[in-house]
């Protein structure tokens, strides 16, 4: 299938469920399920769609078997919930609230377990800067976290202290949520499966898409949605607090996290307004990242959806957008050859297995390179992961990628935003094509063939780094006018003032 007509099925498969969604989001208790989300990675329904995969036909018993995982998984998680609100009980956060201000500011991102307790330190990497503005400019903040880490209820505790320790203002779902909260949870764990099989029912029996979506729902039923629900939960209680404005900064990824939130924002009260900060790359064909007008009317879209930079934006939207400053990436506007030899061959590994096991399968091919290629693995990947698949001749390093781009001829990678940020610095990239028929490429076709390009195989890849080399070293005018391009295209200058006014401070 080439580039063409995959974007049309990816842009089907958008659609198809964008319709099934007028329906099916009528009901709150659906606003969990990842397959009506979109998302490509918590379900294979966009792959099948794409490969034309047959549904799979689940007997009774596979059935009845699926809803018992569903509720030994779900019910087991709100137990362990429970365990969680006990801890925070035995270490509860400092920061009260005040009733002495009109406005609070909520910045709504994730608190990584793994990393807070590696460094014994929280450092704000999503929304990064602007906590500084806030207290310059005194304003009443506080962080609402999504705690992500493995075995939550036995790490809460020292996370807390960790928090404490620092001064962090936060507002957590445990300091929100009642009893009576936690009894609709549950009510909702024990009548969710009723309602997502009445909504599959009443889908289309005649059409393929139709039939597959079924499917999917009926094979993706025991996921867990405890956490997801609790968040619908909390907007409801944080839409009540005692201030005359509330403004939520949102790290909006538009995942069902970030729906039930908004709803729950939303759902009796037009006090809060919700900043979407979708501050970071992305490739267009991860289908839930992209708001859907279509859900606007069920209060999941945040008022402003503020995007790294203006190729972000559609050509054609009712939905407020707006470019805000890349909180990310402010090496990129700080970045400076010290003068350094190029001579590196970098390899920048995707989070997505199938190209991170493709690159390393093809850079095994590679013969007549006998300098070592320098490989940097992705934040979430491990090295016991690759350690078995690393081919001889590379070497993994550990260094900031903006250290690493001073002495890189070329930059080797695919599924990856770091991609972007190379050519915006005028360094060649070549992108290696997997297999798959989704293709998760974040590079547009401006400046293909002068400063970046694909491959598929080894031959092709050594073909190609000496094509690309040799052609921006001989057109470097033309490569720095691609590369400023990328920049304006991509990225926005992080400064006090553009952070004022991205989120109207």
């Amino acid at each position: 299938m080439n580039n063409i007509s995959e974007e049309r099925t990816v842009e089907q498969a958008y659609n198809f469920i964008s319709e099934v969604n007028k329906v099916a989001y009528q009901d709150k208790f659906l606003l969990p399920n990842q397959v009506l989300s979109k998302n490509p990675f918590s379900n294979n329904f966009l792959r099948r769609f794409l490969n034309n995969e047959e549904p799979r036909q689940l007997s009774a018993g596979s059935l009845v078997i699926k809803f018992l995982f569903y509720y030994l998984k779900n019910l087991r998680k709100f137990v362990l919930y429970l365990i969680e609100f006990i801890v925070y009980y035995l270490h509860p956060l400092r920061f009260r609230l005040s009733r002495n201000c009109d406005e609070l500011i909520l910045l709504d991102t994730f608190f990584l377990f793994e990393k807070i307790k590696a460094s014994n330190n929280y450092v704000d990497s999503y929304f990064a800067g602007v906590k500084d503005v806030l207290n310059k400019k005194k304003k009443l903040y506080a962080y609402l976290p999504i705690f992500s880490g493995s075995r939550k209820f036995l790490n809460l505790g020292r996370i807390i202290r960790i928090i404490n320790k620092q001064n962090i203002p936060v507002i957590c779902e445990y300091q929100l949520l009642s009893v009576k909260d936690l009894l609709y949870l549950l009510y909702f764990i024990l009548t969710y499966p009723f309602h997502l099989i009445r909504f599959a029912n009443g889908l289309s029996k005649k059409d393929y898409a139709s039939c597959l979506l079924k499917n999917e729902l009926m094979l993706t039923l025991d996921l867990l949605i405890v956490d997801t629900f609790s968040r619908y939960l909390q907007g409801r209680r944080i839409a009540g607090l005692p201030y005359k404005e509330i403004k939520v900064l949102s790290w909006y990824e538009n995942q069902v996290k970030d729906k039930n939130l908004y709803k729950g924002l939303k759902e009796s009260n037009s006090k809060v307004k919700i900043y979407g900060a979708q501050l970071f790359l992305y490739p267009k064909n991860i289908l839930n990242i992209i708001p859907d007008e279509n859900e606007e009317i069920f209060g999941i879209i945040p008022d402003k959806i503020i995007v790294n930079g203006p190729v972000f934006i559609p050509k054609k939207t009712r939905l407020n957008y707006h470019v805000g400053p890349s909180l990310r990436y402010a090496n990129i506007f700080n970045y400076f050859n010290k003068g350094a030899k190029r001579e590196a061959v970098l390899v920048l590994l995707p989070y997505f297995k199938d190209d991170m096991d493709n690159i390393l399968r093809i850079l095994s091919q590679v013969k007549g390179y006998d300098k070592p290629i320098l490989v940097k693995l992705h934040p979430s990947v491990s090295l016991e992961e690759v350690r078995g698949s690393l081919p001889p001749n590379t070497v993994i390093v550990k260094e900031d990628v903006y250290r690493l781009f001073e002495t890189a001829k070329i930059v080797i990678g695919s599924g990856t935003g770091s991609l972007v940020e190379a050519v915006s610095l005028g360094i060649p990239v070549i992108v290696i094509k997997g297999n798959q028929k989704l293709d998760y490429n974040y590079l547009p076709d401006y400046g293909k063939e002068i400063v970046w390009d694909e491959a598929r195989t080894a031959e092709e890849l050594v073909q190609k780094i000496g094509k690309i080399v040799s052609l921006t070293d001989k057109n470097s005018a033309e490569v720095a006018s691609i590369a400023y391009k990328y920049k304006e295209m991509f990225f926005c200058n992080p400064t006090e003032e553009n952070i004022i006014k991205a989120f109207e401070l």
